[in-house]
């Protein structure tokens, strides 16, 4: 299993105003990701989010990698980093 993990940034009271945004736009489009297992969505009070995406598979997890590098973002948010990292476990 492989690890996405993604760090964004942004306005801090825009970004947690975001939950019905992620849950009617961003969920649906992860929930339909080839290969993907789970997926969570945080922020914190700052406006940074950590995300994280698990797959079955390396290559599902390159390949979601590389769209969420490309993906549109809203205009107050901001790309920080996106990881591959294999899953040693998951429960």
């Amino acid at each position: 299993m492989f690890a996405v993990v993604v760090r964004e940034s942004g306005e801090a009271e825009r970004v947690r105003g975001s939950r019905d945004h992620v849950e009617a736009n961003v969920v649906p489009q992860v929930r339909n990701a080839p290969g993907i297992v789970s997926a969570t969505f945080t922020t914190d009070q700052g406006g940074r989010t950590l995300n994280l995406f698990l797959f079955q598979t390396e290559d599902a997890a390159l390949m979601a990698a590389e769209w969420i590098r490309g993906a549109p973002r809203p205009p107050f948010m901001r790309l920080e980093t996106v990881e591959l990292r294999e899953v040693l476990a998951h429960f």
